[in-house]
């Protein structure tokens, strides 16, 4: 079973809706790190954009809309830069989330990671056996809680029907050690410390993460350091990197702003 006490990504997002989340099942928990559902402010412009950050995780995607009778189920692989989304203003549309922790989809999802990486594909073009039950239900469903209570059925079913995976054990020890060390760990300490060849390691983390060790450990060294930034002192994240120049070049792929510029309200719906 898959462990991530000690890795919660923070999220930064939209500016323009309102956004929560929700916690799944007991049993999911080790699965999925969080539903969420994202809603339009009501005073809003007609168009707008905004920037999604890389959290090492992957997202499957519900928009729905009850008044005009539509609704689209897609897939967000894991991604390592920041992207931007332009959406028009639609009042009646609601956006409801299921994010799974790093390497968890596949449980659900029978796709190797490295081919939808930085993509967003319908769901529906992947081999799942969930994209029948969820819209079945998102046919019926009327508001938040009956998307989580259909969701916690849908997934835990998937999951006592799924075979266990090959090299979970390995797999969950190997991130394990990166987020323990804020991902700093090189991966020679990486191979080194779980006695596997690098070869093999690749292989495994292209199978279920999508990323190289190395830029998945990237990943996670930013969402560390951009957690002790929010948390700590603005100077705490420069020791993960070597030196300032470094860290604001990584920030800038990773957020699109220098770390002196990142404030408390960027993670908090403040526009509106």
């Amino acid at each position: 079973m898959p462990r991530f006490d000690l890795y919660q990504p923070t999220i930064m997002p939209s500016p323009y809706t309102y956004y929560q989340e929700y916690q799944p099942s007991q049993m999911l928990r080790p699965y999925i790190c969080c539903y969420w559902s994202a809603t339009p402010f009501k005073k809003q412009i007609a168009e707008y954009t905004y920037e999604i950050i890389p959290d090492g995780c992957s997202d499957i995607v519900i928009e729905y809309d009850l008044i005009n009778q539509t609704n689209s189920i897609s897939y967000y692989g894991l991604f390592e830069n920041y992207f931007k989304i332009t959406e028009q203003f639609t009042p009646t549309k609601q956006t409801f989330g299921i994010r799974f922790y790093p390497g968890s989809s596949a449980y659900f999802v029978r796709e190797r990671a490295k081919n939808i990486t930085g993509k967003m594909v319908n769901l529906e073009q992947l081999h799942s056996s969930i994209i029948n039950p969820l819209f079945d239900h998102l046919q019926h469903t009327q508001d938040i809680s009956c998307l989580i209570t259909a969701s916690n059925t849908i997934f835990s079913r998937a999951l006592m029907n799924s075979k266990s995976l090959y090299q979970d054990s390995l797999l969950n020890n190997l991130l394990h050690q990166i987020f323990a060390s804020g991902g700093t760990a090189t991966v020679g300490e990486l191979s080194t410390q779980q006695v596997v060849g690098k070869r093999k390691m690749s292989r495994l983390f292209e199978e279920r993460i999508g990323l190289s060790p190395k830029k998945f450990s990237q990943v996670i060294r930013f969402q560390s350091v951009l957690t002790d930034m929010l948390h700590q002192s603005p100077t705490t994240g420069t020791l993960e990197y070597y030196d300032q120049s470094h860290l604001i070049k990584d920030f800038k792929k990773r957020i699109e702003k220098n770390p002196s510029s990142i404030k408390m309200s960027d993670f908090y719906n403040t526009s509106f």
